[in-house]
C-alpha cells in the first residue's frame, strides 16, 4: 500500500538539476563504445551519482571520482532520484 506523499522519480540525467542525487537504473546509447567507457569509469547500474555542474559540461561525482561528460553521454543516464536541491 502507497501511503500519501511517496513518489518514484526517474529521469535521463541531463533533465536534472544541479545537486540532485539518485541511484543509476540504466546505462543505455546507440553507440556502445560510450557505454563501455562508462563502465569502465566505475559509472554502474546501482551505483549513487550527483550531478554537480551542468555547464559548460556535465560533472557528476559517482563514488568519490568526478568524471565531466557531455550532454549525449548525460542523456544516456537513467537515474532514480533521492534527493533535490
Amino acid at each position: 500500500m502507497l501511503t500519501q506523499g511517496f513518489s518514484v522519480h526517474y529521469s535521463p540525467l541531463d533533465y536534472l538539476g544541479t545537486k540532485t542525487q539518485g541511484v543509476i537504473t540504466a546505462i543505455k546509447n546507440k553507440d556502445e563504445k560510450i557505454v563501455k567507457k562508462l563502465l569502465a569509469m566505475g559509472v554502474h547500474k546501482g551505483m549513487q551519482i550527483t550531478l554537480e555542474q551542468k555547464f559548460p559540461s556535465f560533472i557528476i561525482r559517482v563514488g568519490r571520482t568526478r568524471i565531466a561528460i557531455d550532454k549525449n553521454i548525460a542523456s544516456s543516464i537513467s537515474v532514480r532520484v533521492t534527493t533535490r536541491n
